[in-house]
């Protein structure tokens, strides 16, 4: 319970790593790409591109296998005693208890007999994924559901995509003031992917090598969040990341010098992170076990089906981009601080 917090943030952690391990790679491997498009094809472009992007896959299937079985699925195969060795675990962690503490003794006959046939499988297994998202949207639990939807939504570009709508800012801003709004500095999807290209057979090295540099704030706002957020707690952590990511986001409409813009953007994105990983640390300490993938999953999925909308219609100026980024990422801090802070405190069971 001391370092639940930590522990969630270290996770985040490695999904950073691993998106800048992805866009190294990507780096270094776009010459090849270009040059397969261009009919310069070696038999060994595509079994190294696969074997890249298949060894994340690899690693994260080897490391589950070491991970202990649900306890439902040792009921299932017959095995009480490891199930209930692993609900012990979770008791202890959950509430800070020792595992003898926990009040259930023996799990000996809980397992009901499975009653499916093929043919209700289907429908059986609809319903009871709606049972679990009606509960989300009941009391206790319908405030909470509704504050990180909200907020998720806010947060809907993720890493990747802020990432580089902040590069293309950058790029563009670089020799134009755009406070008035009137300049050239537009900002859409294509244009967005497209420039990490000079021309058909050359890689943009300055726009990639921008990329990696502000998306080290994501690094540096993981990092700060490792080091104090069970100390300081939730709340202070999201109104500080609110406060500095949004002002050093305006700021960057004024006239600068490009080095203080980098800088700022790199602020920005460690805000990004801090006030990302705070919301997912409090919706999980705010439900259930039995609920929790089920919210996450949820929360999760709307932000991806609104950037997918956005990048079909999205035709906008830098100016109105940024005002939109800084109001998204301080309002969706201003709406988890109505969800409850449970830091030093057992999780919801």
């Amino acid at each position: 319970m001391k370092k639940r917090g930590t522990c969630l943030a270290v996770i985040d952690m490695f999904w950073i790593v691993g998106y800048l391990s992805a866009l190294g790679v990507s780096w270094s491997m776009m010459p090849s790409i270009i040059q397969m498009l261009n009919r310069q094809f070696r038999p060994s472009s595509w079994r190294i591109l696969v074997a890249l992007c298949s060894m994340p896959s690899l690693v994260i299937a080897c490391a589950s296998g070491l991970l202990p079985p649900s306890p439902r699925y040792s009921l299932y195969r017959r095995r009480p005693r490891q199930a209930l060795a692993v609900l012990q675990q979770m008791y202890a962690i959950n509430n800070s208890k020792h595992t003898d503490t926990y009040p259930v003794k023996n799990l000996e006959d809980c397992v009901r007999p499975d009653e499916e046939t093929e043919d209700n499988k289907i429908q059986r297994y609809f319903t009871k994924t709606w049972e679990q998202v009606y509960r989300i949207y009941k009391h206790p639990y319908k405030r909470v559901t509704l504050y990180g939807t909200l907020a998720c939504l806010l947060q809907f570009p993720g890493f990747a995509w802020l990432a580089l709508w902040n590069t293309h800012v950058l790029q563009e801003m670089k020799a134009e003031h755009v406070v008035s709004g009137n300049g050239t500095c537009n900002v859409n999807i294509q244009n967005v992917v497209l420039d990490f290209l000079r021309n058909c057979d050359e890689t943009n090295e300055a726009r990639f090598g921008l990329l990696l540099l502000v998306s080290l704030g994501y690094v540096l706002g993981e990092t700060l969040l490792i080091i104090g957020i069970d100390n300081v707690g939730r709340r202070p952590y999201l109104i500080s990341s609110a406060l500095v990511g949004g002002v050093a986001s305006l700021v960057l409409i004024f006239r600068l010098h490009h080095a203080i813009r980098v800088t700022l953007s790199s602020i920005f994105l460690a805000a990004y992170a801090i006030g990302h990983t705070t919301t997912c640390v409090l919706l999980l300490e705010n439900y259930p076990t039995a609920l929790r993938g089920t919210v996450m999953g949820l929360t999760r999925i709307l932000p991806h089906l609104t950037l997918f909308a956005l990048q079909l219609f999205l035709r906008t100026t830098c100016l109105i981009s940024i005002i939109v980024a800084s109001t998204s990422l301080m309002g969706a801090a201003i709406i988890m601080l109505l969800v409850p802070d449970l830091t030093g405190l057992p999780m919801k069971e």
